[in-house]
């Protein structure tokens, strides 16, 4: 008589999410992640893959829809993983972005997308994994975020800032173009999103001293006391 026997790849698939839920009810200072996909093939698999990790604590998984954002923010998730080349991802990152908490969140197959990176990082998108990363990019990326990082690889992050860079560039008035740099026109670029000189010096590659020698600069030329003064004139193109 035909038995139905489950496959090694099921029993396995079984084994894991048994083993998920019994780390949620341990306390843990891992990062809590939730995996959101419209594509079911993407996110089961994404959810099978990441549960195996010990570096992370999976909450659960969901379709774009107000639905996942609501149980994304209620089960107080640090970082989502989204599938940015999922049709809809765009509206959900607006609505995470949107919420109390702001999930960061760290897009997979960015390559698959039709939005611009720079939409992306606007929208909350914190790290990037492109169509040739692994699962263990993943988690890394994922440990980046939680802390507070962006993570990204270096042709993805050289691609970010010539969009950033372009966007600022777009807003000044052709004076206030030409009075800064491309170096400081950089600077001013990561002085309107409030970071510090250790962080700009280690994403441009240049020591603290030099960085705070440029926003001495950008200072003087824009004619400011405080780098958030000159943050603010950059968002606001009154150059």
């Amino acid at each position: 008589m035909f038995s139905a026997r489950p496959c090694n790849f099921c029993t396995e698939a079984q084994g894991t999410f048994m083993d998920i839920s019994a780390r949620r009810q341990q306390p843990c200072d891992l990062p809590r992640v939730f995996v959101a996909s419209n594509v079911k093939l993407v996110m089961e698999g994404l959810h099978l893959q990441l549960g195996r990790c010990d570096k992370i604590a999976l909450l659960g998984r969901g379709r774009l829809n107000a639905r996942t954002a609501a149980r994304i923010n209620e089960n107080a998730a640090d970082v989502v993983v989204l599938d940015v080349g999922s049709a809809g991802s765009g509206k959900f990152a607006r609505t995470l972005c949107g919420t109390s908490r702001a999930v960061p969140m760290v897009g997979v197959a960015i390559g698959s997308t039709r939005h611009d990176i720079a939409d992306w990082a606007e929208l909350g998108v914190k790290g990037f994994v492109d169509d040739s990363g692994s699962i263990e990019d993943v988690v890394d990326a994922i440990e980046r975020v939680a802390r507070g990082e962006f993570s990204s690889s270096p042709q993805t992050t050289a691609q970010l800032v010539t969009r950033l860079i372009e966007r600022v560039e777009r807003r000044l008035s052709p004076e206030g173009a030409r009075q800064l740099t491309p170096r400081e026109t950089q600077i001013l670029f990561n002085l309107e999103r409030g970071a510090t000189n250790k962080e700009i010096a280690r994403r441009l590659g240049i020591s603290p001293a030099t960085v705070k020698n440029h926003v001495h600069r950008v200072l003087e030329k824009l004619e400011v006391r405080r780098r958030q003064e000159a943050g603010a004139i950059a968002r606001s193109g009154r150059i």
